[in-house]
């Protein structure tokens, strides 16, 4: 029981933060270049908080010398590696580019010269040593690495700064508090040796982030609860970054504009909602289903080929078909579509396959509507 109340804020932090990984596993959503980051975020700050034990768990312990030098080791350099990786993620939310991502290799060097400093460590203690009584200690570079940590948060906080009038305002005061409450927290564990607050603290920031970042607010279109488009724009380019096989079909209602004027506009928000029920409910292996724009919709699917999309869409069609034949809907709902299978060697760019795709949907509307 003393061991559980020593450490009662990191089960609870770590219980948390399972909870949220489950929960968005739960809301099944596409995951693209950000969600794959913050994924690393979550499960690093869940290491760190178990880490965070075990480095106490062995000390002072008579013939656990090795096993809490080990953990110690594997729980300091792990303390950059998230720098690095929240580094990455913030810089993503600011540019949107994961080809600037891999251009950007010295955000992994906090992590790599942690390394070079814990490698020396071990022959010249620097910065922690266990006596020979398994006595843990810091010894004096052991400042150096929150310093080296917050110089590549001050890189990002000028980043944020000069791009200050191209980002979202939310984002800006989000990431900024992430950091200035890590930084605080760096600064109180450093000082205050035995307080276990830096990554408790830290859970807490995941959380926020999650809830401001992540969330419904950016993630699902309000009318139809499909993906929204920043949803799908960042899978679609994560798809791109990983050159992988998928095809992706564009869909426009037809006479969506008369719909509105004949019926009213709330039909026209039926006709959405109708529609999109039908995609999810014959879609429901696709990675995407989402709300591009107005009236137009977008599917993402792997390992599907055109020839076998075009029988779930005529099954939509017929669906939609019934439903006004049976009275349900007092407007027929058609849709035109256009598909494009892409492949690892396919050399197109995200506006490229977005052109094509939506030229082949207004092909196959001419000749609906002709």
């Amino acid at each position: 029981m003393e061991f559980f109340l020593k450490f009662d804020i990191n089960f609870f932090s770590i219980f948390m933060l399972l909870i949220l990984y489950l929960t968005i596993k739960m809301r099944k959503e596409a995951t693209g270049t950000s969600s794959n980051l913050f994924f690393k975020l979550l499960w690093m700050t869940i290491l760190l908080l178990i880490l965070e034990i075990l480095s106490w768990v062995f000390d002072r312990i008579p013939g656990q010398n090795t096993l809490n030098y080990l953990f110690n080791f594997i729980f300091v350099w792990s303390t950059t590696l998230i720098s690095s990786i929240l580094a990455s993620y913030i810089d993503y939310h600011m540019f949107g580019s994961y080809d600037r991502l891999r251009r950007r290799k010295f955000y992994i060097y906090p992590f790599a010269l942690t390394g070079i400093l814990l490698t020396v460590n071990f022959y010249h203690p620097i910065i922690f040593s266990v006596s020979p009584d398994n006595v843990y200690s810091r010894e004096a570079f052991m400042m150096l690495l929150p310093i080296i940590c917050i110089s590549l948060f001050m890189y990002i906080c000028y980043l944020a700064y000069k791009n200050r009038a191209h980002i979202q305002k939310e984002v800006i005061w989000v990431l900024l508090l992430y950091i200035s409450m890590s930084v605080i927290a760096a600064f109180l564990q450093v000082q205050l040796f035995g307080v276990f607050i830096m990554w408790p603290m830290m859970a807490v920031t995941v959380m926020l982030t999650y809830i401001f970042l992540e969330t419904v607010s950016t993630s699902r279109d309000y009318l139809t609860g499909l993906l929204s488009r920043h949803r799908i724009d960042d899978y679609l380019e994560y798809m791109l970054d990983q050159n992988k096989s998928f095809a992706l079909v564009m869909l426009d209602l037809n006479h969506f504009k008369s719909i509105n004027d004949t019926y009213g506009h709330l039909s026209g928000d039926t006709a959405l909602q109708v529609f999109s029920v039908s995609l999810k409910k014959h879609f429901k292996k696709a990675k995407v289903v989402g709300r591009y724009a107005g009236d137009e919709f977008i599917l993402i699917l792997e390992d599907v080929k055109c020839d076998d999309i075009e029988i779930s869409l005529k099954k939509v069609e017929k669906e939609l078909g019934c439903l006004h034949e049976s009275g349900e809907i007092e407007f027929p709902i058609t849709f035109s579509y256009g598909c494009f299978e892409h492949k690892p060697d396919t050399d197109l760019s995200y506006e490229d396959i977005i052109n094509l795709v939506d030229k082949r949907m207004y092909e196959n509307k001419s000749h609906q509507v002709s």
